[in-house]
């Protein structure tokens, strides 16, 4: 391995960028890599930008990166390979270990970056021992950017298995010299969420796209109607109707012009449509150069993205971006990132509900009769976002979280649900008195539980402890179970479970006012005293000697109560009964011990 030769002066200051992704010419990688190298410039700072050894020479020269890396393991956590991965994790020096190499000889200080266009483990832990072993004045400001998909199935909304690897990279991070410089990036609610839950750290927001070329002016109306159609491998079933859509809009539209821009692995699915030969489609390349790119989404009237909506309430869309900064409306579908942003203005545009070739056209077809309007309005916020969703301001932010110190704890934001049958979503804010996560929640143990709980923000209003619980009845005859919710040192309310009112166990919400808010603290200590707990072992139902009381689902802390506060009554929500208790796997007891 080349190495460059230390730096013994200070000089201008760097951002090192190790970008561990295979990419090739035409890629959202290479973009961002070479965007990066040419607005470090322009702002003043010196790029290193650091790719696999296995990288093209030619491809590599154009964004000057050094070939040094070593491509990690993909992390892929499952049952069958769950103790491969644990070994894989212990071995993190070793593959940290070209990296390692590189930025030891390099000589970074206080003054330089180093940016990880995604998180992974591995680097998470070997980032946060190199930093330790540092002076603190050649300590650089490492930062993260976590993806969509790296935590969150993008299927269930739950967090992937791999995600405990970041939970042990994350609290071995907690204990090193040199934490503090580490700071983790995102560019949706949905991720901050994730951070917060699994690597128990504050995130921090970033509007972020993969620039645009130089020359690239804001864009004018198109000649004529044209529809830029993005597709890939998430747009299922609106690729399957897109067909059958454009149909319509042509017997409405017969001059719309459309354009589909496929991307990944969907030929197959491409081919069944049946647009090659049709007048007015046209498919463009799978590859195309940043100028092509740009080119076709200029010479659009709308930007449509053809995706399912699931996937993308946790991804986030370069091509919205791109296009809304062109001045250009977009349609998306309801329910995701896309739609958030142009809720918070970050865009213009239209949302479909369903995927339906009915729905697709007319939501085209209201984008075409209205294109005026909404490019006028489009165009009116390209320059600002163009700046504010820009490489630029992305790396000026950084180099100004650089140079502070902020409180690196997660903050719990109002109204959102925990979710305890998640053990990485629960597991950071419960304390003694919790039995293991198991698939419909987690039981208390004993006589008393704690829950702790940090607000993001101060409240301004009443806020209420709603919990979705059941309790652990086991017999008709049972004398029943009693709750004390103390927030502090005040109890907040009792509720009571008696087998008479417990509807064949179904859980149901229960809801307690907190103090106001002039008496709260930063910091909600949460203590649940319970009477009448049991152990189906000495019910003589199992082998289970855990004294159960109370069952929780899920857990909020909110504006609104969602069940009595006063009296038990008719449950509001009803779920699944949950199982007889079960002991839970090896994750869960691994992330029990490292919790917060």
């Amino acid at each position: 391995m080349t190495l460059p030769p230390p730096r013994n002066t200070p000089a201008v200051p760097r951002i090192v960028i190790p970008g561990f992704a295979a990419f090739g010419v035409s890629g959202h990688s290479f973009n961002e890599l070479l965007h990066f190298k040419n607005e470090s410039l322009s702002i003043g700072l010196t790029p290193r930008i650091l790719v696999p050894r296995a990288t093209d020479e030619r491809i590599a020269a154009e964004i000057g990166a050094e070939r040094v890396l070593d491509m990690l393991p993909a992390f892929e956590v499952n049952a069958e390979n769950f103790v491969f991965s644990t070994a894989t994790f212990a071995d993190t020096a070793r593959f940290f270990a070209p990296l390692r190499a590189w930025l030891d000889a390099e000589g970074l200080d206080r003054s330089d970056i180093i940016y990880f266009p995604r998180g992974h483990p591995i680097l998470i832990r070997g980032i946060g021992r190199w930093l330790s072993e540092r002076p603190d004045d050649k300590r650089p400001a490492v930062f993260f950017r976590i993806i969509g998909d790296e935590l969150t199935d993008l299927d269930t909304g739950r967090f992937k298995p791999r995600a405990a690897f970041y939970r042990l990279a994350s609290a071995d991070l907690a204990d090193m010299p040199g934490r503090d410089c580490v700071f983790f990036l995102v560019n949706s609610k949905a991720k901050a969420r994730s951070v917060a839950r699994v690597l128990r750290r504050r995130s921090f927001m970033m509007q972020h796209h993969f620039g645009r070329p130089p020359d690239t002016t804001q864009a004018t109306e198109a000649s004529g109607p044209t529809v830029y159609v993005h597709v890939n491998g998430r747009s299922g079933i609106c690729l399957t109707n897109l067909g059958e859509a454009i149909k319509r809009v042509h017997a409405v539209e017969p001059t719309a012009r459309f354009l589909i821009k496929p991307a990944g692995d969907i030929a197959e699915t491409m081919a069944a449509l049946d647009l090659v030969d049709r007048p007015l489609v046209e498919i463009l390349p799978l590859q195309a150069t940043m100028a092509e790119y740009f080119g076709n989404l200029a010479r659009s009237t709308l930007v449509m993205l053809a995706y399912e909506a699931q996937p993308y309430r946790f991804l986030t869309s370069g091509v919205f971006t791109e296009a809304a900064s062109l001045g250009k409306p977009v349609i998306v579908p309801d329910g995701t990132w896309m739609a958030e942003k142009i809720a918070e203005g970050y865009g213009v545009g239209l949302s479909f509900a369903d995927h339906s070739a009915q729905t697709l056209a007319e939501i085209i077809l209201e984008g075409l009769q209205h294109s005026h309007q909404l490019a006028s309005a489009a165009q009116q916020l390209a320059p600002r976002l163009a700046e504010e969703t820009g490489l630029r301001r992305f790396i000026e932010t950084m180099m100004s979280l650089s140079r502070t110190s902020p409180d690196m704890e997660p903050g719990y934001q109002i109204g959102d649900e925990i979710n305890f049958s998640d053990a990485l979503d629960s597991r950071g804010f419960v304390g003694n008195g919790w039995s293991e996560t198991e698939q419909w929640g987690t039981w208390t143990i004993g006589s008393r539980a704690e829950l702790s709980v940090k607000l993001g923000a101060k409240p301004d209003r009443q806020l209420f402890l709603n919990a979705f619980a059941f309790a652990h009845l086991p017999r008709q005859n049972h004398e029943g179970v009693s709750v004390r919710v103390h927030c502090g040192d005040r109890q907040i309310t009792e509720w009571t479970f008696t087998p008479a009112e417990a509807q064949g166990g179904q859980p149901r919400w229960f809801s307690a006012p907190l103090p106001a808010p002039g008496h709260l603290e930063a910091v909600l200590n949460f203590s649940f005293e319970i009477e009448g707990a049991s152990s189906p072992f000495a019910e003589g139902l199992s082998h289970d000697k855990r004294m159960l009381g109370l069952g929780v689902c899920k857990l909020s802390i909110a504006e609104v109560a969602e069940g009595s506060t006063s009296a038990i009554e008719q449950a509001v929500e009803q779920e699944p009964s949950p199982p007889e208790p079960e002991n839970a796997g090896l994750l869960s007891r691994l992330l029990t011990r490292v919790r917060g």
